[in-house]
């Protein structure tokens, strides 16, 4: 046959490569394109055909069309020589007792560095048999014209008015009988972080690995230091094997589930393959790859196409003892609640590591460039607190026990803070005390009117941006509207951090302070001087919705409409016109680009969907007593007023003047942090605009994407897209999408953990006292509604005790409808913790289990004051 290496296609180049490279490849063969050239020669009707069909517009490509022009070319003759060549490379395969072998194409658009093409042909497996082989190879030609392909190659511009065109060769290899096998990245996927290696394995052979059948277990590994950073046990459900010459698919042991494919030695065998690999070739690549006893095969080796930024390098990485390393989610875990999708997690992890080396800085303290401080386990965000009690203990008198207070962490029993490193010397923190001093005093001088002035901007580019319609650009176009957007978010962004980081150091003054003049009511008092702020724009949607209760109670037909109808079934326009549709058309001007999980891009805004404020507007409709914004002002700046003068008691005559500027200054950046924070969320939601639009056209080019193909895409991936660099990412989208339900599926990680997450250890269902961090103050008795998804909203009723994992500004209308709130997760400066004391709420938050050892219905009493809750009364039956 041939030996042109183009003709052959990229598959059967690649595996040419790794057997040169002295990788262990099970035997085989390859045929050319050109035999599929000779074939459809030999099919002229076939090829006329093909050739209208191919020119004609896409309404008339239909799936019966392409079926019977499929079904003609499994009935081509393959021309003599080269049967007669497939035949004797097929003895030969038998003779050496590999005779049930894999055919698969290898396109010659195929797994090039451009578009891998991955999946879009078929592949057959346990294939025994020369004529079985033939009629195999006519059947992988035959996949060409599957509606998939065709869409896909015309999106390409390729117009395969013959199957020459496009290069149909095929890869004849030994199917190997594998005991575990799967896939493997030489960087992440999902992150498209190219320091990590991505295993995913199961039990026998690989191929419910790739299409996606089984949940297999799943590994991260440091390229750096070959440390496992996460490991998953999929279910593993069953297992594909070769037995004799047959395949048999069996269900897996409970025991099987329950424990990893692979041991300990074959992860460092995979990792250290997957290093050469990537040598070898010079690029990354996903590698399929099957064990056999002790005996590793690499079974393909494909680039990987859809990565951001090519040739850009890792930043080094502290090579620490990471079986010590503490993470914890416990305060960012409620910024971004859940699993986020790869476009999210790209934005915001580059984000967020900028933004605490910042917050870091403005203390004056150094941040080693190599420091890892954002972590991915099973698709949620975790902070390094490890790195954070080495940086922050720079500061004279900053102990870890502080830092994990401020992130909302209280048990320090089960975490080993010993290995953390010793951080710079803090004699040089004091050598550059004075340049830090005066820098804070820079950046805090006249900092108001520097904020009022980039907002004045911002709203101003905002605006430009939103006036564009995106239906009407082109690719580029979007592309240059998405840099944009990145723009207003770095701009944002910075003076975000700038005041976060003046926020942490004031805060960090201020807890010191209470600790010597406090008492033992230090905490409370802290919570106490941050009551009362009801400008703090976390606050807003709450309290506006309150304001427009108190309007619609008095407007007789939107009143009767909201008890009528279904909130989640109306929008804003279809409310009777009057003073409440005013109010809320308004409502939606301002806070529109909220929602709950609002910092998840993909997740729709209010203005979108406004189902949850509606409702929260029905329900203090409900309310046998109307509360009121005013009662709520008063009440909590009495609260803080009385902190103040207690605080002040306790301190010397001549410091109590900067005392109550330190009190001053931390509420004041309390609140241009909140106020910052919803620019950057309004940010977010124009990336979701753009995504929303990138999304219609990659549904063009591949149906099949749906609506939101681009958030499965990382921030340089959708660049690429847009750009026109990057194609045929539709595998990817599938594949992640995929990975992105496994780990929403899967119980959360503990929300503080050390080393790698550990198996999830599910809390005694009979406790009947619960501790976590008082939020606000006050006693409150009542039933538990938990609440795992804001759609659950429908059933909630007022006076009711919210229970939810955790809870960002999107959920704060609802709390001036529940009598308290409870969260899984949270910290003193959370936005939970913020929002219930500015609306004097009793709230208790980082309740370890509370979602799981609580039920709807029980009947509990919260003291938000001591951070505790007791079970009077268990539910028998949780009612909806």
């Amino acid at each position: 046959m041939p030996r042109k290496a183009a003709a052959f296609g990229g598959k059967a180049r690649g595996l040419a490569t790794l057997i040169r490279a002295g990788y262990s490849v099970p035997a085989g063969f390859a045929v050319s394109s050109v035999v599929a050239n000779e074939a459809f020669v030999a099919g002229l009707e076939v090829r006329d055909r093909i050739e209208s069909l191919i020119g004609a517009p896409a309404r008339e490509i239909t799936a019966d069309r392409l079926a019977e022009i499929a079904a003609r070319v499994r009935s081509l003759p393959i021309a003599p020589p080269a049967e007669q060549a497939i035949r004797a490379a097929y003895r030969a395969l038998d003779a050496e007792g590999a005779g049930v072998v894999a055919v698969r194409s290898s396109a010659t658009h195929e797994d090039d560095e451009a578009q891998s093409a991955a999946g879009l042909y078929e592949t057959f497996l346990g294939i025994s048999g020369e004529d079985a082989v033939l009629d195999a190879i006519r059947n992988v030609w035959a996949s060409v014209y599957a509606p998939r392909v065709v869409t896909y190659l015309r999106a390409l511009g390729v117009r395969p008015h013959r199957i020459g065109t496009i290069g149909v060769g095929v890869v004849v290899q030994a199917l190997v009988g594998a005991d575990a096998a799967g896939v493997m990245f030489t960087v992440n996927p999902l992150s498209g972080d190219i320091g990590e290696i991505v295993i995913n394995a199961a039990y026998g052979l690989g191929t419910a690995v790739v299409d996606g059948s089984v949940s297999p277990d799943t590994y991260r590994i440091d390229k750096a230091s070959g440390w496992v950073k996460d490991r998953v046990i999929g279910e593993k459900a069953h297992r594909l094997q070769l037995e004799g010459t047959k395949l048999v698919q069996h269900e897996t042991q409970t025991s099987e589930r329950e424990s990893e494919s692979i041991s300990a030695q074959v992860i460092a065998d995979l990792s250290t393959l997957a290093l050469r690999i990537e040598q070898t070739f010079g690029s990354a690549r996903d590698v399929e790859w099957a064990l056999v006893g002790s005996a590793l095969f690499v079974l393909q080796a494909r680039p990987v196409t859809a990565l951001p930024s090519a040739g850009k390098k890792p930043r080094p990485r502290r090579i620490r003892d990471r079986s010590k390393t503490v993470w914890s989610n416990v305060n960012v875990g409620e910024a971004l609640p859940g699993v986020a999708t790869p476009l999210t997690w790209s934005i915001l992890s580059d984000f967020s590591d900028v933004g605490f080396r910042r917050a870091f800085g403005s203390l004056g303290c150094s941040v080693p460039a190599e420091s890892e401080l954002v972590g991915n386990f099973r698709g949620r965000i975790y902070l390094n607190l490890s790195e954070f009690f080495s940086i922050a203990s720079q500061v004279p008198g900053v102990s870890p026990r502080m830092i994990l207070a401020l992130g909302g962490g209280s048990d320090f029993t089960n975490l080993d803070v010993s290995s953390t490193e010793p951080s710079p010397s803090s004699l040089a923190f004091l050598a550059r005390l004075p340049m830090t001093t005066t820098r804070f005093v820079r950046e805090n001088f006249q900092l108001t009117q520097r904020v009022e002035a980039f907002e004045r901007n911002f709203e101003t580019e905002k605006a430009r941006v939103r006036a564009v319609d995106m239906r009407l650009l082109s690719s580029t176009a979007l592309h240059r509207v998405l840099l944009e957007v990145e723009r207003l978010l770095d701009q944002s962004g910075q003076v975000l951090l700038n005041v976060y980081g003046n926020l942490l150091a004031s805060v960090i003054t201020l807890r010191s302070l209470l600790s010597l003049f406090g008492d033992e009511k230090g905490d409370v008092l802290f919570r106490e001087l941050l009551s009362g702020l009801l400008d703090v724009d976390s606050a807003g949607p709450g309290l506006e919705l309150l304001r427009i209760a108190e309007t619609a109670r008095r407007d007789d037909a939107a009143r009767e409409f909201f008890l009528a109808n279904d909130p989640a079934k109306i929008r804003v326009t279809d409310i009777p016109v009057g003073p409440t549709r005013a109010l809320l058309t308004r409502f939606m001007e301002l806070y529109g680009d909220r929602g709950t999980r609002e910092a998840e891009i993909a997740e729709p805004r209010w203005k979108e969907d406004p189902s949850f404020p509606l409702t929260t507007l029905r329900l203090h409709l409900l309310r046998d007593e109307a509360g009121s914004v005013l009662d709520v002002e008063r009440k909590q700046r009495a609260l803080r007023e009385r902190a103040q003068a207690e605080l002040e008691a306790k301190v010397p005559w001549a410091a109590r003047g900067a005392v109550r500027r330190l009190f001053e200054l931390v509420q004041r950046f309390v609140r241009m942090r909140e106020r910052l924070r919803a620019h950057v969320v309004s940010v977010l939601g124009l990336f979701r605009d753009v995504g929303l639009d990138a999304s219609r056209r990659m549904r063009a080019m591949e149906p099949g994407l749906g609506d939101d193909g681009a958030f499965y895409l990382s921030l340089a991936e959708l660049h690429g897209v847009l750009r026109g660099d990057v194609t045929g990412v539709g595998d990817w989208v599938k594949s992640r999408k995929l990975q992105f339900q496994r780990d929403a599926a899967m119980p959360a990680p503990p929300d503080t953990f050390v080393g790698f997450p550990p198996p999830l250890v599910l809390p005694d269902p009979a406790t009947s006292r619960l501790e976590g961090l008082g939020a606000c103050a006050g006693i409150f008795e009542g039933l538990v509604r938990v609440m795992h998804d804001p759609s659950e909203i429908a059933h909630f009723q007022p006076g009711e005790i919210l229970v939810a994992q955790q809870t960002d500004v999107g959920w704060s209308p609802l709390f001036l409808v529940a009598g308290a709130v409870i969260t899984d997760l949270g910290g003193p400066l959370s936005h939970a913790s913020i929002v219930a004391r500015e609306f004097g709420i009793p709230a208790i938050v980082n309740v370890k289990g509370a979602t799981r050892i609580l039920r709807t219905g029980d009947r509990v009493e919260i003291d938000g004051a001591r951070g505790t809750v007791r079970v009077l009364e268990r539910a028998e039956v949780a009612p909806r």
